[in-house]
C-alpha cells in the first residue's frame, strides 16, 4: 500500500512539474544567448571554390553539378524568344515558358497580400500563387495545402501519379498562362512559392557530394543558371512578430506556452549546431525538407542565411526586398516599387487606389487577438535572440531598416 501511495505522489509531482514548465509565465524565461558576436563571414564557410568533385570548401560552378539534373538542363532552353516579355521558347511546336519573376517569401510576411495586389496589374497573369514545384514537388512532395483542385487536375493531366517531373510544371503553367501569352506578348507571370527562399538545387546532395558539410548548391544557383535575368522579389517582417504569428497558427497556442515553444526550438537549434554548420541546420532542419516542410521555425526568421544565396548569385542590385511594416504603412508606394522593379507599365493613381483598397489577404486574426499576447519580457528575449541576425541582414542588404529597432 505504501509503495502504491509513493508512486502516486511521484506521478503527481511529475505532472505538476510538466504543467509548471509549459504554463509558467513567460516572464520567468531567459535563455542563454546564442550567436552573440556572429558576423556575416562566420556563417559563410564556402567562399573558396572547391576542387573538382569536392564540395567541402565552396560553391560549385554549374559545370560540376548540372549533370545531376539532366531533365532540367536537357529540356529548358537558355535562349528565350524575343517575341515575349516573359521567358518563353518554342519546343517541337509547343510554347514553353518559365516564370518571369519569383516571389521567394518569406513565410507569414505578407506574401499573399502582396501577390493578390500585384496580379491585379493588367500585364501580370493571376496564376496560382504557390505550386511549390522547385523546392518541394520536384523532390516528391505531394501534399495539398494550397490549390488542391488545380494540383490534382495537373497531376491527372500529367498522368504520372506524382508532381516531380518538369512536364508537371509545364502543364501547371500551360493550364493557366500559355493561351494568354500567345494572345498578348506583353503578359508575364510569376511563381510565389514561399519554399523557394530556402530551396535546394539537389536534394541528393549528400550522395553526390559525400565530402560536403552542408548543401553545396541551392535553388538560387539553379534558377540563376537557368534564368540569369529572372526577377527576384521578397517581403520580410520583424522576425519576432513572424515567430509569434507562426506560434498562433492553428491551435498550437492552446497546447503549449510561447515560452515553451521558443525554448524547444532554441534547444533543437543548439543541438544541431553542435554537430553541423549553421547553414546545414537552417537548410536541412530549418525549412527545406519536403517531408517536414516547415521545420524549426526559429531559422526562418534568420533571413540572412537564405537570402545570402540569392544575393550572391543574382547580385543585390537585381533583387527587390521590402518589409511588411512598410507595405502596411504605405502600400501604394511599396507596390509601385515592385511594379517598377519588374519593368511593368506604371499604373494611374486611380488604378493603384483600386488595388490597395482590396481587402488584406491571409491575415492570421489569432495573432492579433488582444486576449492572447506576448509578454514584454518574452518579447525582449526573442528580440535579443534575433538581434545579431538582423545586424547580418542589414549588412547583407546594405540597409539599416532591417535592424527593426
Amino acid at each position: 500500500m505504501e509503495s502504491k501511495q509513493f508512486n502516486v505522489v511521484i506521478l503527481t509531482f511529475a505532472i505538476v512539474g510538466v504543467c509548471l514548465y509549459i504554463y509558467w509565465p513567460d516572464d520567468s524565461y531567459i535563455p542563454l544567448p546564442l550567436h552573440e558576436n556572429l558576423s556575416l563571414n562566420q556563417i559563410d564557410e564556402r567562399r573558396e571554390l572547391p576542387l573538382a568533385g569536392d564540395a567541402s570548401s565552396g560553391r560549385l560552378p554549374p559545370d560540376q553539378w548540372k549533370s545531376f539534373l539532366p531533365e532540367l538542363f536537357d529540356h529548358i532552353q537558355s535562349n528565350f524568344s524575343s517575341k515575349y516579355h516573359n521567358p518563353c521558347w518554342e519546343d517541337a511546336g509547343s510554347l514553353r515558358c518559365l516564370p518571369y519573376f519569383y516571389q521567394i517569401g518569406s513565410y507569414k510576411c505578407g506574401t499573399t497580400d502582396l501577390w493578390d495586389k500585384l496580379v491585379q496589374h493588367p500585364d501580370v497573369l493571376p496564376v496560382a500563387k504557390e505550386p511549390h514545384w522547385w523546392a518541394w514537388r520536384r523532390f516528391g512532395y505531394t501534399s495539398l495545402p494550397l490549390h488542391k483542385p488545380l494540383i490534382l487536375k495537373i497531376r491527372n493531366i500529367t498522368g504520372e501519379g506524382h508532381d516531380r517531373s518538369l512536364q508537371w510544371y509545364y502543364n501547371f503553367i500551360s493550364d493557366q498562362a500559355i493561351t494568354q501569352l500567345k494572345n498578348n506578348s506583353k503578359l508575364v507571370f510569376g511563381d510565389a512559392s514561399i519554399s523557394n527562399l530556402w530551396g535546394l538545387a539537389d536534394f541528393k546532395w549528400q550522395k553526390h557530394f559525400p565530402n560536403a558539410r552542408e548543401p553545396p548548391i541551392y535553388l538560387a544557383d539553379l534558377i540563376h543558371t537557368l534564368q540569369p535575368k529572372a526577377k527576384i522579389t521578397a517581403i520580410l517582417r520583424n522576425p519576432v512578430d513572424k515567430l509569434w504569428t507562426t506560434y498562433m497558427l492553428g491551435d498550437r497556442y492552446k497546447k503549449i506556452s510561447f515560452k515553451a515553444y521558443f525554448d524547444s526550438m532554441v534547444k533543437k537549434a543548439a543541438a544541431c549546431e553542435k554537430q553541423h554548420t549553421i547553414r546545414y541546420c537552417a537548410f536541412v532542419h530549418g525549412s527545406s525538407s519536403p517531408t517536414a516542410p516547415y521545420g524549426n521555425h526559429l531559422y526562418q526568421g534568420k533571413y540572412a542565411i537564405y537570402l545570402r544565396e540569392w544575393v550572391e548569385t543574382f547580385g543585390l542590385e537585381n533583387i527587390h526586398v521590402l518589409r511588411l511594416e512598410d507595405w502596411k504603412n504605405n502600400t501604394i508606394r511599396e507596390l509601385d516599387g515592385v511594379i517598377r522593379y519588374l519593368d511593368l507599365e506604371p499604373l494611374t493613381i486611380e488604378s493603384m487606389n483600386r488595388i490597395v483598397d482590396r481587402s488584406v489577404k491571409n491575415v492570421n486574426k489569432k495573432a492579433v487577438d488582444r486576449e492572447v499576447v506576448m509578454t514584454p519580457s518574452m518579447r525582449s528575449v526573442v528580440e535579443e535572440y534575433y538581434r545579431p541576425w538582423n545586424v547580418i541582414l542589414s549588412e547583407l542588404l546594405k540597409d539599416p531598416k532591417y535592424l527593426w529597432h
